[in-house]
Parts: C-alpha cells; structure tokens; sequence
C-alpha cells in the first residue's frame, strides 16, 4: 500500500510539474510561517484573521501551509499549494483555499482537495470547487500532487481580466468512509487574507 501511494505521489508531482511548465508563471498570494501546524489557529473563524497563528507546536509537516500561488491560462486556473511536507500523509489530510468573485467578501469560491491517508477510504486525491454565492453542486476539479487545476469555465468568476480577491487557505484531517461525505476536521492550520489576483488571459 505504501508502494502504491508512494507512486501516485510521484506520479502526480511530475504530472504537475509538467503542467506547471505550460501554465505562466505563478504568483504567490498567500504567505504562512512555518512551524504552526498545531490545530490552534483560530478554530472558532478559521480565517486567519485572529487567535493564535504562530504558536511553535507543529504538530504536522504535512498540513503546515507554507504558501499558495496562483497562475492561470486560457483554460484552466492552477492553485499550488506549498506545506512543509507534501501529501498523502500517514493520516488522511485536505486543503482548502477560499476567495471572493470581485468585491464581494464572502469567501463564497471555495476549492478543496482530499488527500488518502488513515481514517478515509480514499485511493487516490480527489477535489471540487464549490460556489456558494451562486449555489449549485461542486464541480470536479483536477489534483495533481499539491496543484489544484480548475477548468475556468467552471465559474464566471474566472473570466478573463476576474480578479479573486481575499484569498486565504485552512489545512485539516479528511476521515470518512467515502468522499465527499468525510469530516474536514479539525482544522490544523490557518493563513491570513492574501493579496489579490488577476487572471491574465
């Protein structure tokens, strides 16, 4: 089993890398400390905004957020995210990275993404975007190792000269018997609100 997943990593990290190559530069939005993977990052909100972001008690590499960048082209919108350790890890493990459609400061864009791992069933990385200002169903999204690719037809969000505004991105344990029905929780870590971005294309 090990093997196995250690191969799917693998496979998803040159996959990513690969796409990564095509897709223009990234712009990092999000900058976290290190060191503060410790389930005591504002619990209550899980914003980032207050409470306790920098308190040394790692208690995880893996869901230790490090960063997020953000990079589009034509068609697909690509989020990386950077921990102190990539996933899968020995528990199961999801990031979340949420952001607003223009002015609007809801946090209603939400991508996730679920990681394999003990206390899940999960064989590989699965992930989804959820609008929640419009409603609807998740849309399947694309996980390759830490890049998330979103396909920008997805959203109206994501036209060309959108900009994303408010983003901010939370770490937490995925057990369940099947996605996407698990338990996002507890929350491990938490960032502040990053800067804006502005799709190129």
């Amino acid at each position: 089993m090990k093997r196995a997943l250690s191969i799917v990593l693998a496979t998803g990290i040159i996959l990513s890398l690969a796409v990564a190559s095509a897709a223009p530069a990234p712009k990092e939005v999000i900058k976290d400390p290190a060191g503060d993977a410790n389930a005591l990052n504002d619990q209550g909100t899980g914003d980032g905004s207050t409470g306790d972001n920098v308190t040394p008690a790692d208690a995880s590499t893996v869901t230790d957020l490090l960063g997020v960048s953000f990079a589009n082209d034509a068609k697909s919108l690509y989020i990386s995210i950077s921990t102190e350790a990539a996933p899968p890890a020995t528990q199961g493990v999801g990031y979340r990275v949420r952001f607003n459609p223009g002015a609007d400061g809801t946090h209603c864009l939400v991508v996730e993404a679920f990681y394999p791992g003990g206390g899940n069933d999960l064989t590989g990385a699965q992930g989804h975007l959820i609008d929640t200002c419009a409603g609807g169903d998740p849309v399947p999204i694309t996980v390759l190792g830490y890049m998330l690719v979103i396909p920008r037809k997805a959203n109206k969000a994501f036209a060309k000269g959108a900009t994303l505004t408010g983003p901010q991105a939370q770490s937490f344990i995925y057990v369940g018997s099947s996605y996407p029905a698990g338990v996002a929780y507890p929350t491990m870590d938490t960032t502040k609100i990053g800067t804006d971005y502005k799709l190129v294309k």
